[in-house]
């Protein structure tokens, strides 16, 4: 039976950890290996991210595979929708891989259809794995140690804020999250009362960052131009959190809250580009992880 990558939970706390692990081993992220020679990995985008199909290219080219890239232009999203216990099984006949973007996969249980392929999430609105345990590499190479970190989420939760929570049962950092009054964040506090991590949820972006050694910036979906404004990362409400704080995207440029232009421009404080970097890491080590266990089960 083939290993999936869905959902952190789904990974567990050995994988996860594992993944990071490796990822922050790889002597150059841009490494060309063979391993994926003669393999075809699928993508199917129900939504448009040229970032994340950019970074699933690029770690399945550099290994030598195949992409082959189906996106919102196409019928497919009704077709696998409505006969996907049907498609998924033929894909293995053509492909070695699917990664999935933009589809919610809470619901997903590849193991009931036996499949034979890997399954693996590049981003959806409940999940999303590669980013938090990137970014959780991203913490380790320039902190050392995780323990006695906080951070601050603000701005509306997306599939990367699903899996940082999920992540705090394994990863000893402390997560203070701020999202905007149309958020409806009871599913989350349910889901961290469940958990007992160290998340709090605060109202205002000056709560959570408030002493932080970094900062989570989300997505801006469903702010009116004032909030907008309001909602924006600037030099001011970073000056209340510690004085090397660092800055993460957690979203598209495109989909984030407004970020300073001085701030990406301080190689100090943004750390965009190394979060690219450990992107490609991760899904390099997860296209090992998924097929070489895979082999050694025969």
């Amino acid at each position: 039976m083939a290993r999936h990558i869905l959902t952190i939970s789904g990974l567990g706390e050995k994988a996860c950890w594992l993944l990071v692990q490796q990822a922050m081993g790889m002597p150059e992220a841009k490494m060309c290996t063979n391993f994926m020679a003669d393999r075809v990995a699928m993508l199917i985008f129900a939504e448009n991210s040229l970032a994340e199909r950019l970074c699933v290219s690029a770690a399945v080219r550099q290994m030598s595979g195949s992409v082959v890239y189906e996106g919102t232009g196409t019928v497919w999203r009704k077709e696998v929708a409505a006969f996907r216990d049907q498609l998924m099984p033929i894909f293995s006949y053509y492909v070695d891989c699917l990664y999935t973007y933009g589809l919610a996969v809470g619901s997903w249980d590849p193991t009931r259809l036996d499949l034979r392929f890997p399954v693996i999430n590049a981003g959806s609105p409940d999940a999303h794995p590669a980013h938090a345990l990137a970014d959780i590499a991203c913490m380790l190479r320039n902190s050392r140690n995780l323990q006695g970190l906080t951070c601050a989420w603000i701005g509306c939760l997306n599939g990367t804020l699903h899996s940082l929570i999920t992540a705090t049962a394994w990863f000893p950092f402390a997560l203070r999250v701020a999202l905007p009054e149309h958020v409806d964040r009871r599913p989350l506090e349910k889901e961290v009362a469940r958990l007992g991590t160290n998340v709090v949820f605060v109202d205002t972006p000056e709560e959570a960052a408030q002493g932080v050694d970094y900062v989570f910036v989300g997505c801006r979906g469903g702010l009116t131009a004032e909030e907008y404004e309001d909602w924006s990362v600037s030099a001011e409400l970073l000056a209340k959190a510690k004085p090397n704080v660092r800055v993460m995207l957690s979203a598209s440029p495109a989909d984030a809250l407004m970020v300073g232009s001085n701030i990406l421009r301080n190689n100090k404080t943004s750390i965009l580009v190394q979060q690219s970097e450990y992107r490609l890491r991760v899904h390099k080590r997860m296209l090992h992880w998924v097929f070489l266990d895979n082999e050694d089960k025969g």
